[in-house]
């Protein structure tokens, strides 16, 4: 098995090691597992309900066509299962951003006239 050297800061090294005790396991272990899943997710391609959050989290696809794919009830299931499946926050959509910036400047400009 081979040895590498990685730079991290201390605080993070420090809070790892806890984190490892606290759990029972090595620091090794849980960067080689860790490591481990990181390759394994980058061959292997999304599959179902995880490339649909995947795809909203970053702002591919909108929350309304997100809800509709996973056949949920409201947009709080939806965040709650991309919470629970790890993954960041979700973003708004390049759509829906455009949206909200377009309706921004009718806004600006509605308001520049009232005055």
């Amino acid at each position: 098995m081979a040895n590498f050297t990685v730079a991290i800061p201390d605080d993070l090294l420090s809070d790892a090691k806890v984190a490892a005790a606290k759990a029972g396991t090595s620091l090794n272990a849980i960067i080689r597992t860790l490591l481990e899943g990181y390759v394994r997710n980058e061959s292997a391609p999304l599959t179902g309900n995880y490339e649909i959050l995947f795809r909203y989290s970053l702002g591919q696809i909108s929350e309304k066509d997100a809800v509709e794919e996973l056949h949920l009830d409201d947009s709080d299931s939806l965040h709650a299962l991309t919470v629970q499946a790890g993954l960041p926050l979700p973003r708004l959509s390049v759509e829906e951003t455009a949206a909200m910036k377009k309706k921004f400047g009718e806004m600006i400009d509605r308001f520049g006239n009232a005055a």
